[in-house]
């Protein structure tokens, strides 16, 4: 079936997924017998959904402390029956991101929604999106890139997030008349994913700013006719995995050209992990969270 198909993962994939580095994968494969990989029609070496949970668990394990030698004689229950005892916070935490990423993979939405109100009742949804839901779409997106899940998995459980962010818009002070400066918020054609936009356009909310948000998928030309007409100070763009023919340069330049009354700020993966040739006067890039507060805070 189509799902077997996609949810195959390369050694390169379990390491970037992990943190267990491949020739270490390898090692523990031909010492140990755990993490053995499945083999195509064409003998070329892969890992399934299963495998991806096993490496996780161990992962975690391993980075708390746990060797290797003791690891692979658990059984499966006893390796849960640990994982559960230990309380760590970060542990906790890196747990349920990897429990976020084995719902998705599996489509069990009402595992996911479940883990997330879990969380969000006790954290709050800055905690949330913050400290889980961007280290979770971290994953997604190198499985995003790789062609490791489907869109409709992605979508599943894209939708169960934004409903969180929107119940959270919805639940702030509204705008006031006089709310400023005003911010355009949007993403270029081909980029659908605006989990981070969304959250951006909460925290300019929540900080009595005016936000002006058009959302994903948005061609240049309409940005510019509601820029043209509303005029606002700053314009904003978070890119996490626009497709792939997209040139970020060119594109910024373009930003430089068409928006050069205003400021603009860009900020996500696809912006930190690229090297701007020259930076334009009026484009600031946001390298990290803490960029972003700062400067939303600010302006």
């Amino acid at each position: 079936m189509a799902d077997i198909q996609l949810n195959r993962f390369s050694i390169r994939d379990i390491e970037n997924l992990t943190g267990i580095k491949a020739h270490t994968i390898r090692i523990w494969e031909q010492r140990y017998g755990i993490l053995q990989p499945k083999r195509t029609d064409t003998n070329i070496r892969y890992y399934d959904a299963d495998d991806l949970k096993v490496a996780l668990r161990i992962s975690l394990l391993n980075n708390h402390g746990y060797k290797i030698s003791r690891i692979h004689q658990m059984s499966a229950h006893d390796m849960s029956s640990l994982i559960q005892k230990i309380n760590d916070s970060g542990f906790k935490l890196q747990l349920l991101v990897s429990e976020l990423l084995e719902a998705t993979l599996a489509m069990d939405i009402d595992l996911f929604e479940e883990l997330l109100n879990g969380y969000l009742k006790k954290n709050g949804v800055e905690d949330m999106v913050e400290q889980l839901i961007f280290q979770y779409l971290e994953k997604i997106g190198m499985m995003w890139m790789t062609d490791r899940i489907f869109p409709a998995q992605e979508h599943l459980i894209s939708n169960v997030i934004y409903r969180k962010l929107a119940v959270a818009i919805e639940t702030l002070p509204p705008k006031q008349p006089d709310a400023g400066p005003k911010v355009l918020l949007f993403l270029p054609e081909g980029e659908l994913h605006d989990i981070g936009l969304m959250y951006i356009y909460y925290m300019l909310l929540k900080n009595g700013k005016a936000p002006i948000y058009l959302g994903p998928n948005t061609p240049l030309q309409d940005a510019l006719l509601v820029y043209t007409h509303m005029k606002p100070e700053y314009v904003y763009i978070h890119l996490t995995a626009p497709a792939n023919e997209f040139d970020v340069n060119k594109y910024v330049y373009k930003l430089e050209a068409h928006f050069k009354d205003s400021t603009v700020l860009l900020s996500g993966g696809a912006i930190t992990s690229k090297k701007i040739v020259s930076r334009p006067h009026n484009v600031k890039i946001l390298k990290n969270l803490e960029e972003v507060r700062n400067v939303l805070s600010d302006i």
